[in-house]
């Protein structure tokens, strides 16, 4: 008898636990947005749409960065560097002009 208790009380236990790890995972939310494809279809459209606009905003501020940097490194005129970066943009420039953009 106190062995049928004993393992009551433990799948008791058990199963309080693997509940509150189903509460803390978010399980049933996970498995009501699955059974609705419209909520999914959404949820992943706009996660997507703002990645998409994270990422364009981000690459124009490390751009901007890069820029304003080799700006301020022509600017300041160290010999062997703003030769280099002056022979690098006419490459660029040469390139596009030979692809036709």
């Amino acid at each position: 008898m106190a062995d049928e208790e004993d393992y009551s009380k433990q799948s008791f236990e058990k199963i309080k636990q693997m509940y509150d790890e189903f509460h803390r995972a978010r399980l049933l939310e996970y498995v009501e947005l699955v059974n609705s494809p419209k909520k999914l279809f959404w949820l992943n459209f706009l996660s997507g749409l703002a990645k998409g606009l994270g990422l364009t905003i981000g690459t124009a501020i490390v751009l901007t960065l890069l820029f304003k940097l080799t700006q301020h490194l022509i600017a300041l005129n160290i010999p062997y560097l703003t030769v280099w970066i002056s022979d690098w943009i006419g490459q660029v420039s040469t390139l596009l002009k030979a692809t036709g953009k």
